[in-house]
């Protein structure tokens, strides 16, 4: 598909902590798609009246061209093993953008986004990108930033998900620029999804993949929860790289131990890149999180923390965060319903 951008930004179904992006006129002719992790598209279809707004999951980087692989072969964070995503070739790949879409029949823009590829492959889109709940967060220089907090509440997860990866994929081979290294805990707080449900994403150069099928083993299960197999591929390749520093904690808050299910039983603090908890996430959790040092010490001048989730939760936990951190200048979030 072809995408025909423009910097306007009008307001969607979220509300963010902050000021909002400065509003620009309509530019008349097509110009390179440019974004900050954590923002979203507001897509125009022609034969649909109202556009439908969708975060970004993917990266800045990925809506470049990629050099060949004989420059970054070596290089083990472009690794891209995940269904649906654009593989990697010879002379590079096309540049891309991914966004989270919801197989909502009943929503006329992500219906039209849901057929199949051979429909709607080539058509010409209008795009706005909006949103300031972004990665590197206003008013606050990276030199003073030691610790970030991520904290994600169901389709939450997506924002974050394009901070992440952008500070997972900022090296020298990138055009963004390298950021210091930072001490990130990520918290996210989900539903493990029922039997014969899915989660997927798609991107406007690849269909999205089918559903996997649902099997018993604990891995499989976990692959349900979205972006949760992303999120843990980040956090081995920073343990190899040892730029990042992250502990990931996954929060399943339907997880009943009278009901059955194939993650009961499973050793849930032995694994090195995921600890697993049945319950919600709670005033120790995020005090913990936020503290810069073993000795559970908060300096709050080195810290920030996004919180991205539905308005209870979020509500909830921004207030703790801002007791923690002194206020509410380190403290950014974006409420979905």
């Amino acid at each position: 598909m072809r995408a025909t951008a423009a910097t306007n930004h009008p307001p969607r179904g979220a509300e963010s902590g902050g000021e909002q992006p400065r509003k620009r006129p309509r530019k008349s002719h097509p110009e390179p798609l440019t974004f900050l992790p954590g923002q979203w598209l507001d897509v125009h279809i022609p034969s649909i009246s109202n556009a439908g707004g969708f975060s970004i999951t993917s990266t800045p980087a990925d809506a470049q061209v990629l050099p060949s692989l004989a420059e970054t072969a070596s290089v083990e964070a472009i690794a891209n093993d995940e269904a649906g995503l654009p593989p990697l070739n010879s002379g590079g790949r096309s540049p891309y953008v991914e966004l989270a879409v919801r197989h909502a029949p009943s929503n006329p823009a992500s219906a039209w986004l849901w057929r199949p590829t051979e429909e709607i492959l080539g058509s010409e889109l209008s795009i706005r990108v909006g949103g300031s709940f972004v990665w590197p967060p206003s008013g606050v220089r990276l030199t003073d930033i030691q610790n970030v907090v991520f904290i994600a509440g169901g389709v939450g997860i997506n924002p974050l998900i394009s901070m992440l990866s952008h500070l997972n994929n900022d090296d020298e081979i990138t055009t963004t620029l390298r950021h210091p290294s930072f001490n990130i805990h990520f918290l996210y707080s989900t539903k493990l999804p029922q039997p014969g449900t899915t989660t997927t994403t798609a991107t406007a150069t690849a269909p999205a993949p089918a559903p996997a099928p649902i099997t018993q083993s604990p891995e499989s299960a976990l692959d349900q929860i979205l972006f949760l197999s992303r999120l843990r591929h980040i956090v081995n390749i920073q343990s190899q790289l040892r730029r990042l520093r992250i502990t990931l904690h996954l929060f399943i808050t339907n997880l009943d131990e009278k009901k059955a299910s194939p993650l009961l039983g499973h050793p849930f603090d032995d694994d090195d890149d995921l600890r697993i908890h049945r319950r919600r996430i709670n005033a120790d959790d995020l005090r913990a999180a936020a503290a810069s040092g073993d000795d559970g010490t908060i300096e709050p001048g080195k810290t920030v923390a996004y919180v991205c989730g539905p308005p209870g939760m979020t509500d909830e936990i921004v207030g703790r965060l801002e007791g923690l951190l002194g206020g509410r200048e380190r403290v950014f979030y974006e409420k979905w319903w």
